[in-house]
């Protein structure tokens, strides 16, 4: 899976671009005018308990809370995160 956000000045460069393969989650800022990615984290979806958590505040902390909770939708809608307990207190 593929997907390209175009959201423009709310998140760091404009663009965020999801990468999803077997078992890791890429994402990356990109600059809207030269494409360049200006940063990037990679998730390990199938062994991390707390992957929602860290995807959320991945992208709400160079973006907003708003698109964050958006593509974490969209995210959860095409690949199946791990389901255990997000707050392990």
């Amino acid at each position: 899976m593929k997907k390209t956000f175009k959201i423009g000045e709310q998140v760091i460069g404009g663009i965020i671009e999801v990468i999803a393969d077997n078992s890791t989650l890429t994402i990356n800022f990109k600059d809207y005018f030269s494409k360049e990615t200006i940063l990037t984290k990679s998730f390990n979806y199938k062994n991390n308990p707390n992957v929602e958590n860290d995807i959320y505040f991945y992208i709400s902390e160079n973006g907003t809370s708003y698109y964050a909770d958006e593509i974490l939708k969209h995210i959860k809608s095409k690949i199946d995160l791990n389901k255990t307990n997000t707050y392990q207190w």
